[in-house]
């Protein structure tokens, strides 16, 4: 039987397939969303607008409990999924398989295809994660953990 870490990975991992069922649209103009944010959802501890390149941290009840975060996103060809998704697993000090051992810092998982919020700053697009200022991400890996909700909109 799984233990530690890897039984609450396996566990968000299904959570997360359950959550993955839609598209998350912004707040209507002119309506405010969640805490102020662009998010719909009260429950989300994360919430990302692309359009915007900005994202928030919520305590789940639809309260903000910071100020906006700068972001970058996925490229063209290498979009950041929209909707509603659970973090999955962490990892402070994670190298991509996929993009020969590129660093990526304080790493959140949101989904089960390899995308996390992570620190290495806001300067250029990434291939489909949310990027953020290190000390950003270090604060964002200090305050998600697996099971809690994110989302994500355009």
């Amino acid at each position: 039987m799984p233990t530690g870490r890897l039984a609450v990975s396996v566990a968000a991992l299904g959570l997360g397939a359950l959550q993955l069922g839609g598209v998350a649209n912004a707040a209507p103009a002119g309506d405010a969303g969640v805490g102020g944010t662009s998010c719909t959802d009260a429950r989300i501890k994360v919430c990302v607008d692309l359009s915007e390149n900005r994202a928030w941290l919520l305590d789940g009840n639809g309260n903000v409990v910071g100020d906006p975060y700068q972001v970058s996103h996925g490229a063209e060809g290498h979009e950041t999924p929209t909707g509603d998704f659970v973090i999955q697993w962490k990892d402070q000090y994670h190298k991509s398989k996929e993009y020969n051992g590129a660093s990526m810092p304080y790493s959140v998982f949101f989904d089960g295809e390899g995308r996390a919020f992570h620190g290495g700053g806001t300067d250029r697009e990434s291939a489909g994660c949310v990027r953020l200022a290190t000390e950003d991400a270090k604060t964002f890996f200090n305050y998600l953990n697996p099971n809690d909700r994110a989302q994500i909109v355009s």
